[in-house]
């Protein structure tokens, strides 16, 4: 998913011609302290907030005069690095734009963003997630789903965690529409993953739970 999958309904931009005190009424009518600016093409031209409005109070006659300069991203940027840096600078709202033109097409806030992640979690009466764990350098996100399939179950969600580097153990989160994850456990072990945590729907699945199938899976393969 990139940026352009985030962007809110609900932030439309102001003119750089605008008149100041209108800009200002724009702000407090959608209860927001800064909203994107373009120019009479549509390009983004930078932010317009009401702490910088009040800074140059009467001397502003049009939004022009006090736009400050904030940093777009593009339409295609990746929204798990759009998101990361939300979260990493404390943005509250960040202008998207076209890749080429540098038009502006919409602007990200924290309730689009989560609206957009929640899109990837859909709900479901029956899911497990597991958290599961393999040496350095054996990781297939293909092999992972083979597993899945192989115990009648399919993989809704796969994130890599931890162990991206060549000497570390990787770690991966993965949710599967089934709601006995012992028996994706016990097939992703034969694959070579070792599962350290699970939870599903319905019921709570504990960390002396994956101990014991982790114990069986042992004792079946001597």
């Amino acid at each position: 998913m990139t940026a352009k999958d985030a962007i809110s309904p609900q932030i439309a931009p102001l003119r750089l011609t605008m008149p100041y005190a209108e800009a200002v009424n724009s702000l407090r009518k959608v209860r927001r302290r800064s909203l994107p600016v373009v120019d009479r093409e549509g390009v983004y031209v930078g932010m317009f907030s009401e702490p910088e409005a009040d800074a140059v109070g009467g001397h502003a006659d049009r939004v022009g005069d006090s736009v400050y300069s904030v940093d777009a991203v593009r339409a295609t940027y990746p929204m798990s690095m759009l998101m990361e840096s939300m979260v990493s600078e404390g943005r509250s709202i960040v202008p998207v734009v076209d890749d080429m033109s540098g038009v502006y097409v919409g602007a990200v806030d924290r309730e689009s963003m989560l609206a957009s992640v929640s899109r990837l979690f859909p709900q479901l009466q029956e899911s497990t997630e597991l958290t599961v764990t393999c040496p350095p350098g054996n990781y297939s996100a293909s092999a992972i789903a083979h597993a899945v399939e192989d115990a009648d179950a399919h993989l809704l969600n796969l994130n890599v965690v931890e162990g991206t580097e060549p000497q570390s153990r990787t770690t991966v989160m993965l949710r599967v529409n089934h709601s006995r994850g012992d028996s994706v456990a016990r097939s992703l072990a034969r694959y070579g993953y070792d599962t350290v945590e699970m939870s599903g729907t319905p019921g709570m699945v504990n960390a002396d739970m994956v101990a014991r199938v982790n114990e069986l899976l042992h004792y079946l393969e001597v």
